[in-house]
């Protein structure tokens, strides 16, 4: 669709600490860029596929949890459709999502992945400064790229 607007997906917990920081970045950004559809979700489920068919382009932001202390920065990475697995469940990933609606729309836009650093996943509502400060970070370049695929 020429016209349609791109998609943000944000993933997680917002009462699981650092698993809520993609919500919390997708909430920043429904705030700042009206252009930009967000979505906020706690797991992939097979209905967003039509929601992706139509998007411009789409962009999941979730949590990582790194062992890696010393990653500090929100890593973008670009997406391809993958098929297999069960399309349900904690099993849909978001590059089976995007085969899924190639699959049932025949329509797959470009998708990439935004993972923000996590460490803390116990029960509550504040992100770890590491976290936190990936989420500031991360949201120019979120702002950016809702720009650019308007």
């Amino acid at each position: 669709m020429q016209h349609a607007p791109p998609l943000l997906i944000g993933l997680g917990n917002a009462l699981r600490s650092d698993d809520g920081a993609g919500i919390q970045l997708a909430e920043a950004i429904a705030e700042q860029a009206p252009g930009i559809e967000v979505v906020l979700c706690h797991q992939l489920t097979p209905e967003l596929a039509e929601r992706i068919s139509q998007a411009r382009a789409v962009l999941f932001v979730d949590a990582w949890n790194t062992a890696d202390a010393a990653v500090n920065q929100p890593q973008l990475h670009l997406l391809e459709a993958t098929n297999g697995g069960n399309p349900s469940g904690h099993d849909l990933t978001p590059g089976r999502l995007l085969a899924l609606s190639t699959a049932l729309y025949g329509a797959c836009p470009p998708a990439w992945q935004l993972l923000i650093p996590g460490e803390q996943w116990q029960m509550g509502d504040q992100l770890s400064p590491r976290s936190a400060a990936a989420c500031r970070e991360a949201l120019p370049l979120v702002l950016a790229w809702g720009t650019h695929h308007a």
